[in-house]
C-alpha cells in the first residue's frame, strides 16, 4: 500500500489485515489517526493501538 492510497482512511474506523513479523496474518479493527514516513524504515499507518508498516498491510476496509 502506498501513502497516497492510505490517506483516504485517516480519521476512519477500518478493518486492517497485515502480516506480522512471524509471517502470520493479523486482522484488527482500528481507528486510523495519521500516516508518517520514517527514514530507513518506510511509511507507517498510525492508529489508536498500533503502528503498522504500510508494506506489511495486505487489506484495509472502512467499517463505518
Amino acid at each position: 500500500m502506498q501513502l497516497t492510497q492510505a490517506r483516504q482512511f485517516i480519521g476512519r474506523n477500518c478493518s486492517v489485515t497485515w502480516t506480522d513479523r512471524t509471517g502470520a496474518q493479523q486482522t484488527a479493527e482500528l481507528t486510523v489517526k495519521d500516516l508518517l514516513f520514517v527514514p530507513f524504515y518506510g511509511a507507517y499507518l498510525v492508529s489508536d493501538s498500533e503502528e503498522l508498516n504500510l508494506d506489511k498491510i495486505s487489506n484495509i476496509q472502512p467499517v463505518d
